[in-house]
């Protein structure tokens, strides 16, 4: 059972590796991370006031990066929130930056992957389909070892009826 943990434990360090390795390829910087999701939501839910907040507090969120190198210019135009453009814009964001396919918040098509998410997700859904076939296999050795301690126990059990057999003999 020990091995099954660490093999388990070995696979999913080899996931997040990979997943690593793909965003690895890209600025450092760019990652998903609980502060680009909430400025996602507030910038898509046209929270401006709360944006305004957020800016003051740190005005480099302006400039915050997702793994795929999308940040709140590019959620601002995607969800059309004019105010949102105009105060990242004001914070120092800057409509010429590129995302990880070279695009910028102007000449995405909403709603689309990037090239780099896909090539990700599909880094992630491989990866994940290995871990899965891996378990599987150490599943069916657990089960083989498993059947295997049984017959010896079935074994054991047997040398116990002769032994009883051979006292009745006596």
């Amino acid at each position: 059972m020990r091995l099954s943990s660490l093999s388990l434990a070995l696979f999913a360090v080899a996931l997040l590796a990979s997943c690593a390795y793909v965003s690895a390829q890209l600025d450092p910087s760019w990652q998903d991370t609980e502060t680009t999701t909430g400025l996602f939501g507030v910038i898509t839910n046209h929270e401006n006031d709360k944006l305004k907040t957020m800016l003051a507090e740190d005005e480099d969120l302006a400039s915050v990066r997702a793994a795929d190198g999308r940040g709140p210019l590019w959620w601002a135009h995607e969800a059309n929130n004019e105010e949102a453009i105009e105060i990242l814009k004001n914070a120092g964001a800057d409509e010429n930056w590129q995302d990880a396919d070279g695009k910028t918040c102007k000449d995405f098509t909403h709603g689309e992957m990037t090239e780099y998410m896909k090539k990700l997700d599909a880094a992630r859904a491989a990866q994940e389909e290995e871990n899965r076939r891996r378990l599987q296999e150490q599943a069916s050795m657990d089960h083989d070892d498993d059947e295997d301690s049984d017959e010896d126990e079935d074994d054991d059990d047997d040398d116990d009826d002769d032994d009883d057999e051979d006292e009745k003999k006596k």
